[in-house]
């Protein structure tokens, strides 16, 4: 295999997860393709394999001295840090889905694991791509809002009665989701608000079951920011649409994105001075930041091992974790 062809061939672990067509399509458009396929279910990585002409991977100790440029974690939650893990002793720069792995102590070591290593290992947060929200972070951090006091998060869609996201499959096994389905969700906000205002302290969640499924689908989370702040994320599977709304009100101002529109409004003024209009969404932009990184390209977006293993404390210090 030539330099060129390694440079872009990467190795996919796991193809479970519903936003793989999206990353294998950002993959394609970048440039990169799936040299090689590791699953757990045969079927499903002889069938990858064939559609991707990939070669399959029957362990992840093959791993080691694979000629590929990084891993694509995109297997059941419950096995993320095997697979990370796996990747990161073969020496190879990882990607995973979110969220980063199935608890709280194996995110935290995995990220040890990937700064032991000095290796990239980006989770797919992919609000941090989203040019509104990364425009709403550039206005907290100028100071527009002054002191942010509070913050609204929604984000949901109607993937559970619309059964788009293949419910009937591990998302709904709490042994292999090990977060419910307002976690699969909210996950993005968390991140995203961590991002723009810091650390959460401490907070406490609420989730309800609209579907029959053996795991909630829907919930909300009161927060407080270490910087004081309160916050509520809103999240799940249960909306009759798409929706991403975000609420941060300040001393000085407030940042509002509703209906596909974000605005800027300084306190007292009765109309907003700046508006932005939200591309629409794609989640997998997550792993652009990852490509960026790995061909040595400014790579905004990319989400820390730590700031992505702090998103798995908030949830299990909300008693989120399923097992």
């Amino acid at each position: 295999m030539d330099n060129d062809m390694n440079i872009s061939t990467l190795a996919l672990l796991g193809g479970a997860h519903v936003h793989l067509p999206d990353h294998l399509q950002q993959m394609k458009a970048r440039g990169f393709r799936v040299g090689y396929v590791h699953d757990r279910d045969p079927d499903r990585r002889d069938r990858l394999c064939a559609e991707l002409d990939a070669k399959p991977l029957a362990t992840l100790d093959a791993l080691h001295g694979l000629q590929t440029a990084g891993a694509v974690v995109c297997s059941e939650t419950a096995h993320h840090a095997t697979d990370i893990g796996a990747a990161l002793s073969a020496g190879l720069p990882v990607f995973s889905e979110k969220p980063l792995a199935g608890s709280a102590r194996d995110a935290e070591a995995v990220a040890q694991h990937s700064a032991k290593a000095e290796a990239i290992l980006h989770t797919a947060y992919f609000f941090r791509t989203v040019p509104a929200l990364r425009k709403a972070k550039g206005w907290v951090s100028e100071g527009r809002l002054g002191e942010v006091r509070s913050a609204r998060m929604l984000f949901n869609h109607d993937g559970g009665y619309a059964d788009w996201l293949n419910l009937d499959s591990w998302m709904t096994d709490p042994e292999l989701a090990c977060y419910d389905g307002f976690v699969d969700e909210a996950v993005h906000a968390i991140d995203a608000l961590q991002w723009i205002l810091g650390p959460i302290r401490e907070g406490h969640a609420g989730t309800g079951n609209a579907l029959g499924w053996p795991l909630n689908d829907h919930g909300a989370a009161i927060l407080r920011f270490a910087s004081g702040a309160t916050g509520v994320v809103e999240a799940g599977w249960t909306d009759t649409r798409m929706r991403l709304e975000l609420d941060l009100v300040g001393d000085a101002g407030a940042i509002s994105l509703k209906e596909g529109e974000m605005t800027l409004t300084p306190r007292g003024a009765e109309s907003p001075t700046e508006r932005m209009v939200l591309d629409p969404l794609d989640a997998g932009t997550g792993i652009l930041p990852f490509l960026s990184a790995l061909e040595g390209r400014a790579a905004p977006g990319l989400v820390s091992a730590a700031e992505a293993a702090r998103v798995n404390r908030v949830l299990d210090d909300l008693g989120l974790r399923l097992n």
